[in-house]
């Protein structure tokens, strides 16, 4: 998520949907340009994408850029430990 036209740092937003993952008791792991969620459901990865967009907009953001990759494996369970230990290999 980028806040558009809110400044060039972007760490009290980062820090408030950060909260809210939290909050919500989701697993995720932040990184340097992006973070990684786990979800039981895509439901509750576009609720929480939702909700976001919402605390973002409740702190003054009038305009939000979101880009999501989603890895939706069918043929086995994997989580964000699994693909970390799949990549230490």
């Amino acid at each position: 998520m980028v806040p558009m036209g809110s400044g060039t740092s972007a760490a009290k937003y980062i820090k408030a949907v950060y909260d809210l993952l939290k909050e919500s008791n989701v697993k995720f792991l932040p990184g340097a340009m992006s973070t990684s969620v786990e979800t039981k459901s895509l439901y509750e990865l576009f609720e929480l994408i939702e909700k976001a967009n919402q605390r973002l907009k409740e702190m003054g953001v009038q305009r939000i850029i979101t880009s999501v990759n989603i890895d939706y494996r069918q043929d086995k369970e994997i989580s964000i430990e699994s693909k970390l230990r799949a990549t230490s290999k």
